[in-house]
């Protein structure tokens, strides 16, 4: 199916021509990022969003992800993902080489449509991660079997609630996730439960059921954007990702009460409160004691 008139009020349709920005206009349909940053910071997290501001604009790791997304885009389409970019000749930087001044900017402005500019730093960064990619078996066999990048699916669930979901990439079994981490990767599960990939797992799962794939673990390939640029490809722990599918359920249903009386905060919200304290520092003010 590749139907994008939502118009029509359809309970179900996916695209894999949709592009990014007509995905992300389409607002009547909620994204799992939208929902699990409610889910962190309640209904005033949700009537800023509701009303158009932002929680979370991006960061410079998020820069080299999405170089790493487009990428990847490139090598599933059969091309060399260097041709995707280029870099700005020395002689139109500053003296001191930044990107500034008119030289830059009419550069700038004779790139080609599609080009995207990539520093030298980059570009090696971006060598040393495909490396580590392509000698990770698991990660080669998921992207030379990849069918399709970026694949946007939209459906109504048995609650009613509009979901929508775009999927790195896909093959006939699965669904998969491309991340990139400067954290160390034996160590991002604590990163994986705060940016809510269990959530993901869950949501995207659900998506690909209701356009015909069978249940599956959700795998996601993990790249260090930093030495030593290790590749991963890892599954979120069943249990975890039950417990996101129930956390998704009751917050959609708190989004759209909300939406319904008009009544963001809870009567909490105004009430004076006893600060929470770290479990360490109870550590400490209960040393003297335990040493007795």
């Amino acid at each position: 199916m590749d139907t994008i008139d939502v118009s029509a009020g359809a309970q179900m349709f996916d695209s894999e021509t949709m592009s990014p920005g007509e995905y992300f206009s389409i607002a009547d349909f909620l994204s799992r990022s939208y929902v699990h940053q409610i889910f962190r910071h309640g209904g005033k997290g949700q009537m800023l969003l509701d009303r158009g501001d932002k929680i979370f604009s991006g960061n410079r790791g998020t820069e080299v992800g999405s170089l790493m997304d487009s990428a990847w885009e490139a090598v599933v389409a059969g091309k060399d993902w260097r041709s995707l970019f280029v870099e700005p000749p020395r002689e139109v930087l500053a003296k001191d080489g930044s990107r500034r001044g008119q030289p830059y900017k009419d550069w700038k402005a004779s790139l080609p449509p599609g080009a995207m500019e990539l520093s030298s730093d980059d570009r090696r960064r971006l060598e040393l991660m495909w490396e580590s990619v392509y000698s990770h078996r698991r990660a080669t066999e998921l992207l030379e079997s990849t069918t399709a990048c970026q694949r946007s699916v939209f459906w109504e669930d048995r609650s009613g609630h509009k979901r929508k979901a775009l999927w790195d990439g896909c093959n006939s079994e699965l669904v998969y996730d491309l991340k990139t981490t400067s954290s160390d990767i034996d160590d991002i599960g604590k990163s994986f439960l705060n940016f809510g990939y269990a959530w993901q797992a869950a949501w995207y799962s659900d998506s690909a059921y209701e356009v015909g794939y069978e249940p599956f673990a959700m795998p996601f390939v993990v790249v260090q954007t930093v030495p030593p640029y290790h590749c991963k490809v890892v599954r979120i722990p069943d249990e975890f990702v039950d417990q996101a599918r129930d956390q998704i359920a009751r917050t959609l249903d708190l989004i759209a009460l909300r939406r319904e009386t008009g009544e963001y905060l809870s009567e909490e919200y105004g009430e004076e409160e006893e600060l929470k304290m770290p479990a360490w520092a109870y550590k400490e003010l209960y040393a003297d004691a335990d040493a007795e």
